[in-house]
Parts: C-alpha cells; structure tokens; sequence
C-alpha cells in the first residue's frame, strides 16, 4: 500500500483558507482515485519538535568525533529520527503552504533541515560530491500567494522570483527526488476583481493533479 506523507505548513486551516482549499480539492481528488492508500498529515506550523538548534548542532559534532551523546541529546536523536525514517519510508511526497515573503514558511524550511541528514537521505561519494538516495519516490508542491510568479502577468522585476518552489525542488533532488510538480494559486491580491476566477482554475489544476498523482 503506497504511502503518502503530506507535509502541511499553514497556522490557520479554518474555513476561508485558499491554502487549505487547494489541499483540499488536491488530496479529495487523490484520495477518490486512490482509496487504499495511506495518508500521513503533519502540519509543521502546529508542530515542529526538532529544529536546528544547538542540541541538534551538538549532535552533529558528537557524531563527527565519534563521542557518546548526553540524556538529552540522545533522547532528541531517536526521536527525529523517527520522523527521518518516516520520510525515507514515505513513497509520495505532498507540501503545502502559503509564499511567506518570497519563500517557505519558517516551520517547512526547520522540516527540510532535518530531513536533509548524511546517510539518510543523502551520502557523499569519495569526490566529496552530495549523492542523493532517495529513488523512485514522486513529490507535489502545493503553494498559494497573493502575487504572480509563473504567468505571463508575473512581476516585471526579474530579481523578484518565487524561491520557495525553486529552494524545495532543489533540496528533493539533492535527496535524489526529480519527479517534482507544482501547483499555485497566486495572483489575488493583485488582481483581487478576477481572485474567485483564479482560485477555481487553480482549484480545478489541483484535482486533476490529484487524479495524476
């Protein structure tokens, strides 16, 4: 049985909510196409338990010289590393959240921190080069955002870029992860007299998707 792991990045998941709608119609669509499949939820803007902090910086440095780890620090290891396995174990991959100014929200970017471990997720090869290991998995990103970044009424100021789509596909294919789709709701606030018609397009883009998927 396929497993889905959904990492969700949103505070407010209430009704009114054009991030929750679009994840909604997504796995809906997913979910009627594929009723066996089994579907993990983590919403890291709830909770988010092992960010890169100075525990996490003392254990990487422990591991390097091969010293024993503390109460604490061990306690912390075993139990990222549960959400760690979950992620290798995982075959899908669905991210969703709202464009934070130009970029992920804070909680998914401490996720990818974590996930991002040597050994796990990734190795070095003998050149030193990042391989990653991580194979035959599929990633969708499911974002929304006021402003417009991928048509043809995207901002004219070319530095002005959607990094959070380009930042997370990058790292999934560090992790060896290239069968990677997005997609976005974006636009309303700047064009806010065509923002029903935009979220319906998109809306209808994300359960096409999830039959895709």
């Amino acid at each position: 049985m396929p497993k889905v792991l959904v990492i969700y990045a949103h505070p407010e998941t209430a009704k009114g909510s054009s991030t929750h709608e679009l994840y909604k119609h997504f796995i809906n669509s997913y979910i009627e196409k594929n009723p066996d499949d089994e579907i993990i939820v983590h919403n890291v803007s709830e909770y988010m338990p092992f960010p890169l902090n100075k525990i996490a910086v003392s254990i990487y440095n422990k591991n390097l010289a091969k010293t024993a780890l503390n109460a604490d620090e061990a306690r912390f290891n075993d139990s990222r590393q549960q959400w760690i396995d979950e992620f290798v174990n995982a075959d899908k991959y669905v991210f969703v959240n709202p464009m934070y100014n130009l970029f992920l929200p804070a909680e998914m970017k401490s996720y990818i921190d974590m996930i991002m471990q040597a050994h796990d997720t990734f190795h070095y090869d003998k050149d030193g080069n990042s391989v990653g290991d991580l194979h035959h998995k599929k990633v969708i990103h499911l974002q929304t955002s006021g402003g417009n970044y991928h048509d043809s009424n995207s901002n004219p100021d070319s530095k002005i870029q959607d990094l959070a789509d380009q930042y997370l596909c990058m790292m999934l294919h560090l992790m060896g992860v290239d069968d990677y789709t997005s997609v976005f709701a974006e636009g309303m606030d700047h064009d806010p007299l065509h923002a029903i018609e935009i979220l319906d397009n998109a809306y209808n883009n994300a359960e096409k998707a999830g039959k895709e998927f």
